[in-house]
């Protein structure tokens, strides 16, 4: 976003946005510090998480274990999705929901670590209209409590149709290019007229981005350790991305390219995703070294 560092250590704080938002009415995950040594109950119901970390990197389930470096947030089964949204002046324009692929196997990630994500509101199970309306009043009420400008993102977990706030990205993230790649806006010319000019994006704009198909991205993790060989040729798919040179090293569970696809459904789009893996992987036993 275009926050400056005293908004973002706000809304970067966990406690803080919990209590706001459930000030505001909204439903949030308990949230303790992780040096607390009171007993907050059993031991499965709370996440460890790192106070800085990114993309599910070292979330584990609680130990019992107090940390300094760490928050603990109450764990809830659901679906991890995404609201991606610009602010100005204490409002807030929705651009797009997705569903987050959090540690699938098929894409060589495990446990909490973001994998990609398919936007659309049909990738969220269990999404309709009051929920897509949740989501985007609560990404209203962040924009106003803090002071939000420009683009940002709201992380969310879905129970039985209702969002839990888990925590705001102040910053580009991962699904704003999918927006961009779906609908052909500009979401940095979004994000630059929020900041400059206090301007969001017109109802014509809005209902353009959600009246595409699906699109989706996913992050190809190593399974085991490979010596890159000719990868020349997929810098002529336009769904690759950041791939990786010839003769370049890739150590087991470093990240080796993103796949795109799009579908008319979000079903569809992640059967493309996994197809597209399923390549690169055929490319990675072919020059595996470990």
């Amino acid at each position: 976003g275009g926050e400056g560092p005293e908004v973002l250590v706000r809304v970067r704080h966990p406690v803080r946005l919990g209590e706001a938002m459930r000030r505001r009415g909204f439903c949030v995950r308990a949230v303790r510090p992780g040096r607390d040594t009171a007993d907050p109950g059993a031991v499965r119901d709370w996440m460890n998480k790192p106070l800085r970390s990114g993309g599910g990197r070292c979330v584990r389930r609680w130990n019992g274990r107090p940390r300094r470096d760490a928050y603990l947030q109450q764990h809830i089964d659901g679906v991890p999705a995404s609201v991606v949204f610009v602010a100005a002046g204490r409002q807030a324009v929705t651009l797009g929901l997705s569903r987050q692929l959090i540690g699938e196997e098929a894409f060589g990630a495990d446990g909490y670590r973001y994998c990609g994500s398919i936007l659309g509101a049909d990738a969220i199970a269990d999404c309709g209209s009051a929920t897509v309306e949740q989501m985007g009043a609560l990404a209203a009420a962040v924009s106003e409590e803090f002071e939000l400008k420009g683009v940002n993102g709201i992380d969310v977990m879905i129970a039985g149709g209702v969002p839990y706030a888990i925590e705001v990205n102040p910053r580009w993230s991962s699904s704003m290019e999918l927006v961009e790649r779906n609908s052909g806006v500009s979401v940095f010319a979004a994000h630059a007229a929020a900041c400059s000019r206090g301007v969001l994006p017109s109802r014509d704009v809005v209902d353009t981005i959600r009246s595409r198909r699906s699109a989706g991205k996913a992050i190809v993790f190593a399974r085991h350790a490979a010596l890159a060989g000719e990868t020349t040729q997929w810098l002529a798919d336009s769904s690759i991305r950041g791939v990786p040179r010839p003769r370049e090293r890739i150590a087991a569970g470093q990240p080796v390219c993103t796949v795109l696809a799009d579908a008319d459904t979000a079903a569809e789009c992640h059967t493309l995703l996994v197809r597209k893996a399923e390549q690169i992987y055929a490319y990675l036993d072919a020059w595996r070294c470990d």
